[in-house]
């Protein structure tokens, strides 16, 4: 295994992450409590219970996963597909 190479992707990753902690951690925390918003007084308001559980108890897991998934897709990809767009952007002009 090329160890060198692996710490200089970890480095690299890590001050990406250190120069992006705004889009990291509170973008992702304001769009969940939009959600929550949303579904909570558009839809909650019209169902009061599933099978015995509060509508709000019910969709905070959802939306904790669905808050986690994204957010890992997107930062695990990040790095490599701004890059390449940017290269195919420059070579257009």
């Amino acid at each position: 295994m090329n160890w060198y190479g692996l710490k200089a992707i970890y480095l690299h990753e890590m001050d990406r992450m250190r120069r992006t902690l705004f889009q990291s951690l509170v973008s992702p925390f304001i769009s969940t409590s939009l959600y929550f918003v949303v579904f909570g007084s558009a839809i909650g308001s019209r169902i009061t219970e599933i099978e015995g559980i509060s509508y709000g108890s019910f969709i905070v897991p959802g939306m904790i996963m669905l808050t986690v998934l994204t957010q890992s897709i997107s930062n695990a990809s990040f790095g490599i597909f701004f890059f390449l767009n940017l290269r195919i952007l420059s070579m257009n002009y």
